[in-house]
């Protein structure tokens, strides 16, 4: 009897010690990937950096993207308002019924997001382009802290608007946009976005810039939000036959979009 005892004892702690290895080994693996997963990350941030810093397709002196990467940009934003009319600050036919007021600052992340991850882009080329929406957008200071340098950002897409060229400039911006609460943008940041944009007669526009009206237009569009109660970008304000109503969410989706249109038709 004390035999098997010890048997089953010797057994017992054979288990064990199996078990104390193979959980051994199971932390020695997770600890090796986790020390190559770091060895990696870091052998790519020096790769992109080596890449940027050589020209090889990243952002220029102006942190704007060049070669291949701004080609699919710009046709990315060309397919996405090819066939809708533009005038001034608004996009779609100007007969639409509902009117979606979009107040944004162009350094607004937020903003951004909404172009490249929310609904916005799908509501253009449905609703939009088929005439149901127009958008209108309006400025409106948030994420850039410096006043001057709104009016100045602002002022130049007006001024592209000026060429029914609003939204490509406002576009081309929102995708290389800079990190908020830097100086990136400056007048060679803007003159950079205003000769990606095809057709646009670039001494016009710089002549526009000039012009007192479109600043005005900047300071009543943010009086405008004022009294709306606007406190965020984007603030999104659909303006129909029945109501008005506003997406809740921050970064509206494009079912978002289609809630508040139906609420408004």
């Amino acid at each position: 009897m004390a035999s098997r005892t010890k048997q089953k004892e010797e057994a017992r702690a054979r288990r064990l010690a199996e078990e104390r290895a193979r959980t051994a080994r199971v932390r020695q693996q997770r600890r090796l990937r986790m020390v190559t997963g770091v060895v990696l990350g870091a052998l790519a941030v020096v790769a992109v950096a080596i890449a940027v810093s050589s020209g090889g397709g990243g952002g220029g002196a102006t942190g704007l993207e060049t070669g291949t990467k701004l080609a699919q940009t710009q046709t990315t934003v060309n397919n996405l308002l090819s066939g809708i009319p533009q005038s001034g600050t608004t996009l779609g036919n100007p007969n639409a019924p509902v009117t979606m007021y979009y107040y944004g600052d162009l350094q607004c992340p937020t903003c951004r997001a909404f172009t490249l991850d929310g609904g916005f882009g799908q509501f253009v080329s449905n609703e939009v382009k088929a005439g149901k929406v127009k958008v209108q957008y309006r400025a409106f200071q948030t994420a850039t802290k410096d006043p001057s340098t709104f009016q100045t950002q602002q002022v130049a897409a007006l001024a592209a608007g000026k060429q029914n060229k609003f939204w490509n400039f406002t576009e081309l911006f929102y995708r290389q946009q800079g990190e908020e609460g830097t100086s990136y943008v400056n007048d060679k940041y803007l003159t950079g976005i205003a000769q990606q944009i095809p057709g646009l007669d670039l001494a016009t526009w710089r002549s526009a810039r000039n012009d007192g009206t479109l600043a005005a237009q900047v300071s009543n569009d943010v009086s405008a939000g004022n009294s709306a109660g606007v406190n965020g970008t984007p603030t999104l304000i659909f303006q129909g036959p029945r109501k008005t109503a506003t997406p809740s969410s921050v970064v509206p989706s494009y079912s978002d979009l289609q809630q508040a249109l139906a609420q408004v038709q």
